[in-house]
């Protein structure tokens, strides 16, 4: 995600995005709903919303949401559209902003494991993350899952940092095709919640999210080091003509692009993209109650698993739906939630 110094953004009033001024006063809930959020309530949101609204309140600061005691209204202001501040084209994260943010790890030892690929906490036992992403070439399988990271130069001591004792790709993923590219860790110890760790909810819909946002320690663009800080990045969903034609048939995709499993995002106007490091995190929106009002959980949408070079005006990623494989989590985990 290449990095550029803008204002916090806290919503969008339809392309435009809106400044949020942190000059706030406190309120006991939530009052207005921002217009990017996802159109629609399911059971299963719910159902995850309630689990852990209760237990962890959100307030919202210089348009961000943090698992805190209070809520904030800000002041929203619009601006015109410009580039945003992940990875290609992205910014930094605010710390528990997202609090499902996985980092995964390889290697024989804790202290010199290699975190190369990102994923969602789903319940207190699984992580969801991209099938590729389950094996290095040079590392071996997966063997950790670090929450709650804010930066990769923090001390791991403040880190959450789980053995991986089970992993669970999709029963058709046959690599190096980029066909039901996801997969399940399962942490040898149960996930223990707080405000820096907490379960995302996951979305059962055909819909897709006009506007989403990625987030990962990937690269800052092309040829260049891997993030050392969260980022992310606002990215736009595209056609499926433009994604057939950006990802046509070839040896890892024999028939070209699947709109029933996968999704392309973007940006048309600028760098805004995942890029190498990102695989297995999150395409998401915050996720909303039967209230229609937003909450600090998101739902995911998709899981980062495949692109072309990155760091280009126009160029887009291609993400597994992960509607398309609900059923197929649900009966490893037993529940969304647990």
């Amino acid at each position: 995600m290449l990095r550029f110094s803008f204002p916090n953004l806290c919503s969008f009033t339809g392309w435009n995005p809106l400044i949020c001024c942190l000059d706030c006063s406190y309120i006991t809930e939530q009052e207005y709903t921002p217009d990017f959020l996802v159109d629609g309530y399911n059971e299963a949101n719910e159902k995850c919303l309630e689990e852990y609204y209760e237990k962890f309140p959100c307030r919202e600061y210089g348009g961000d949401f943090e698992q805190l005691d209070d809520t904030v209204l800000c002041e929203r202001q619009p601006r015109s559209r410009s580039p945003f501040p992940v990875e290609s084209g992205g910014g930094t994260a605010i710390k528990a902003v997202y609090p499902h943010m996985a980092l995964i790890g390889y290697g024989v030892d804790r202290s010199t494991a290699q975190w190369m690929c990102g994923g969602s906490i789903i319940t207190h036992r699984y992580i969801l993350t991209a099938a590729h992403c389950i094996s290095s070439p040079t590392l071996g399988e997966v063997r950790y899952a670090a929450l709650g990271v804010m930066a990769r130069t923090e001390d791991p001591f403040l880190w959450q940092i789980y053995d991986i004792v089970k992993i669970m790709p999709y029963p058709e993923y046959e690599p190096p095709s980029k066909y039901h590219d996801i997969a399940l860790l399962a942490t040898g110890a149960r996930i223990r919640y707080n405000r820096d760790v907490l379960p995302a909810c996951l979305n059962r819909k055909d819909h897709l999210p006009r506007i989403a946002t990625v987030t990962g320690w990937g690269a800052l663009g092309r040829r260049k080091p891997l993030t050392e800080v969260l980022q992310t990045v606002a990215v736009y969903n595209y056609p499926d003509d433009e994604c057939a034609e950006a990802y046509p048939e070839h040896r890892h995709l024999e028939t070209g692009y699947d709109p029933e499993t996968q999704a392309c995002y973007g940006d048309q106007e600028h760098e805004s993209d995942t890029c190498e490091g990102d695989s297995g995190g999150p395409l998401q929106v915050i996720a909303k109650n039967k209230d229609e009002r937003e909450k600090c959980f998101h739902t995911v949408y998709g899981v980062t698993s495949y692109g072309k070079a990155c760091g280009y005006v126009g160029s887009s990623g291609l993400y597994t739906r992960v509607s398309a494989y609900v059923s197929w989590i649900e009966s490893i985990t037993g529940d969304l939630v647990v």
